[in-house]
């Protein structure tokens, strides 16, 4: 079962009070989320590589869709809300063909 809160066998940081503090609060709160692997959350790192992930998979799937259908989803600017976007119109269509079909059988 995962946690949202720290490992309990990591040192604790000093609280931060100010300028006074700051420099011994800094080296320590970036050790410490080194040590729980989120260091790259804080410095959003992990953030600009999901943006630019994102970015290349909306182009891709936009590249590769009609202008007709570009433009009824326009809307959807993450790479997931487009994907789900087309799979809801085209599942559907899919499942009214297939069943046409099976009647047709």
């Amino acid at each position: 079962m995962s946690s949202n809160t720290a490992s309990t066998d990591t040192p604790t940081c000093p609280t931060l009070i100010g300028p006074s503090n700051f420099q011994i609060w800094k080296l320590q709160i970036m050790a410490k989320l080194h040590r729980e692997k989120v260091l790259g959350v804080a410095l959003l790192e992990e953030v600009r590589k999901w943006m630019e992930q994102n970015e290349r998979a909306h182009g891709i799937i936009q590249d590769s869709i009609s202008d007709a259908l570009l433009l009824k989803t326009e809307i959807h600017t993450t790479a997931k809300d487009l994907f789900n976007a087309i799979l809801s119109i085209h599942q559907a269509c899919s499942l009214a063909s297939a069943f046409y079909i099976f009647q047709q059988l």
